[in-house]
């Protein structure tokens, strides 16, 4: 079974900094559920992270045949839901009491608020999120390659080398380029100008690979022009997974986690990329001015989307692969 992206698993939850939520708690809100009511249902507006302090809770997915199953139970110093704090998705699993539950919410207008203005207890919070959710992306590309690789889902290898293009791009035309992505709107010309003395910008050929799986963490390369390809390789063949156009960051897992490259990347269509490496986004980690802020939520979304577009991907695999089995069972 896929994993859901807002599941809570106790093994990893409990890893969560106990003394992070106890310095939350005036920014979070009380809240108490009977045993049995619904905390929030599958498919509702996502508002928002629950703490909870005493009592269980269940989290359960609709199957497709419309049943239920139970992904996690969630006990006191555990939290729930809080992907919803990185993007604006809906609850993709429902929350139900199975005791009298107490304990925090944070609404995720809150969260916004306190991470514009640099507080830096929300600050060390979002890292958290990010370094949590770039652990389950790792945990379902884990999945992915254990299980069998369908038929319909197997591609030739591609492991051409980078080649560049030629020539490159002034500081103002790359400055421009980026400055009119949506994500970086709020971007002032200045702000952008102070990245790019630290970054290195580079233009790929379609064709070429921009890190191998396997590779050693690279930092973060975001998209300004073309498509950046995720796949995972394995002897047999490759499976794409995603692709990264503009204005969207490409190999947040390993940047964030500092572990090898889960996945292989390559280019789709000619691209330019502005690449911040492993020690410059040490360093934005560690200044919480609004520049830092703003980039760092971005990279926060963008493996939060990936998580959440993996999770899908994997649950239409197996889909098909049981399809499959029922098709040859009926044959037989």
């Amino acid at each position: 079974m896929p994993q859901d992206p807002d599941a809570d698993h106790a093994a990893v939850f409990k890893r969560h900094d106990a003394a992070l939520l106890a310095a939350l708690r005036p920014s979070m809100e009380a809240f108490q559920v009977p045993a049995g009511e619904p905390i929030f249902h599958q498919n509702d507006v996502a508002d928002g992270m629950h703490a909870i302090t005493a009592g269980r809770v269940s989290i359960k997915s609709r199957t497709l045949a419309d049943g239920l199953v139970e992904l996690a139970q969630m006990g006191p110093g555990d939290i729930f839901g809080e992907l919803s704090l990185l993007d604006q998705m809906r609850r993709s699993a429902m929350a139900v009491a199975i005791e009298p539950t107490s304990g925090y919410f944070m609404a995720r207008e809150q969260f916004e608020r306190l991470l514009l203005v640099g507080d830096p207890v929300t600050c060390r919070l979002a890292m958290h999120l990010r370094q949590l959710a770039s652990a389950r992306t790792r945990a379902t590309l884990t999945g992915l390659t254990n299980d069998p690789l369908p038929l319909t889902e197997r591609r030739g290898h591609s492991h051409a080398d980078p080649a560049r293009i030629q020539p490159t791009r002034s500081h103002a035309e790359i400055a421009d380029w980026w400055q009119a992505l949506h994500p970086f709107r709020h971007f002032k010309p200045a702000a952008i100008s102070k990245l790019l003395q630290s970054a290195s910008v580079f233009g790929l050929q379609a064709g070429s690979t921009l890190a191998r799986q396997g590779a050693p963490a690279d930092g973060i390369h975001i998209v300004l022009r073309g498509a950046i390809r995720m796949s995972l390789h394995r002897p047999e063949a490759m499976e794409q997974l995603l692709i990264h156009g503009p204005g969207k960051i490409t190999g947040c897992t390993a940047a964030i986690d500092g572990l090898p490259h889960p996945v292989h990347l390559d280019v789709r269509e000619d691209a330019w990329l502005v690449h911040l490496d492993q020690t410059q986004l040490k360093s934005l980690e560690n200044d919480q001015g609004p520049t830092a802020i703003k980039l760092l939520d971005l990279v926060s979304k963008q493996v939060a989307h990936d998580l959440r577009s993996l999770s899908r991907h994997q649950g239409r695999r197996e889909s098909m692969v049981a399809l499959n089995h029922q098709t040859e069972a009926a044959h037989v």
